[in-house]
């Protein structure tokens, strides 16, 4: 009996191998295609919370955008009482003082205003009403995303294609202090990179997108995000409402780069994200993870408890698993760009980060059962409770210490 529960972890492990095949054909084809030159006029909006280092290293980066057409950067953070905005504000104020095409927004604060929706999207929304009807592109891009110099112009080049509703990168995450936490929610984030690969799988990021102006209005977009906590997942599911693909440029993985991170932040943020992904609709996603996390932890612990109890596994069965976990998430990421892949400091963290994966396999099957039980996420300093894709209800602020 044991044996055969360990032939379902085999199972798995080979869907896994499977899925990294494929991404990495899909990967090589993708750099080999050849399309013409494409250069519509883009607004880049990046929404802005909080301030460090790397934050105005990803700001500069983002200035010095090689795109040989027009684009506008709109830097758009939130105000925080009557006269003040976010810590942000003065920053990129005085990164951007210089520079013709680039603008800071202050949108405003979705608790004080008593708006409905996150204030994520709120950002968004205040940029999208004041772009200029010329606007044909809208990338968006996280304030903690370092992008490559090409970013734009590889993101918009598929856009050329009129059944491509939408373009999207996926992050590597590149912890910057050596801790058991960091290396595993690293490994959790960067084995979905080549999810991104797989066209059933793919879904809009917004920490690295771009999408047609025009599907803002035929998506009804504005109307989706309304009420709603997350503009990815709205995203993604209307451009398929529309019946148009998304398009996965994996030349336009960025780097987050991260500080030190206790298990208490990995949790919140693991968590946050697979209830997102539940109670917004992904359940394709949400059960892929369930599948590839929770009978392999269950029917492993079982094959190392029978050792001691009842119908002895070998051992060599049992800790075989984790060894090919750990090769398949390698080979998953050599699908990376090659301004990635040629960075001592990227393949160390690989190879760190790969030994905390079958870890943070346990991590996601904690995840995943969690989901089923709970609503509200903690996001940028408010309580959220998601009630639908398209609706949420912000409980408030939370304390420091919360």
């Amino acid at each position: 009996m044991s044996l055969y529960l360990i032939g379902i972890c085999y199972l798995v492990l080979l869907c896994e191998c499977y899925v990294a095949l494929r991404s990495f054909l899909y990967a090589t084809k993708e750099r080999r295609q050849k399309r013409g030159s494409y250069y519509p006029r883009v607004a880049i909006i990046a929404p802005h919370y909080g301030w460090d280092q790397e934050t105005e290293k990803n700001v500069l980066q983002l200035l010095g955008q090689d795109y040989q057409g027009h684009y506008q950067l709109y830097f758009v953070t939130h105000a925080t009482g009557a006269k003040q905005a976010d810590v942000s504000h003065s920053h990129l104020k005085r990164l951007t003082a210089s520079i013709e095409n680039a603008d800071v927004v202050i949108a405003p604060n979705i608790v004080d205003e008593q708006i409905s929706c996150s204030q994520k999207i709120q950002n968004l929304i205040t940029v999208i009403n004041q772009l200029p009807v010329e606007t044909e592109i809208i990338a968006f891009v996280d304030a903690d995303a370092f992008v490559h110099e090409t970013w734009l112009t590889s993101l918009v080049e598929p856009l050329q294609d009129e059944k491509i509703g939408a373009t999207v990168g996926a992050r590597l995450y590149l912890p910057q202090i050596a801790s058991l936490a960091a290396y595993t929610e690293a490994a959790w984030v960067n084995f979905q990179i080549p999810l991104q690969a797989n066209p059933a799988a793919t879904m809009v990021w917004g920490g690295s997108n771009a999408i047609r102006r025009e599907l803002i209005e035929s998506g009804k977009i504005i109307q989706r995000w309304s009420n709603a906590t997350i503009e990815d997942h709205n995203l993604t599911h209307a451009v398929k409402d529309q019946e148009q693909k998304i398009h996965f440029v994996p030349d336009c993985i960025t780097v987050n780069r991260l500080e030190m991170r206790t298990w208490g932040q990995v949790l919140e943020f693991t968590n946050r994200q697979m209830i997102m992904t539940f109670w917004m609709g992904h359940r394709k996603a949400w059960l892929a993870t369930f599948i590839g996390s929770v009978p392999k932890n269950v029917i492993l612990l079982f094959a190392l408890l029978s050792i001691f109890w009842f119908d002895p596994v070998p051992l060599s069965l049992v800790f075989l698993v984790p060894f090919f976990e750990i090769q398949c998430y390698r080979i998953s990421l050599r699908i990376l760009p090659e301004w990635l892949r040629s960075q001592s400091e990227i393949q160390k963290n690989i190879h760190r980060s790969s030994i905390f994966v079958p870890l943070s396999s346990i991590v996601a099957a904690f995840n995943v059962i969690i989901t089923l039980f709970k609503k509200e996420i903690v996001w940028g300093g408010v309580r959220y409770k998601i009630l639908s894709a398209t609706t949420s209800q912000i409980m408030g602020r939370v304390k420091n210490n919360e």
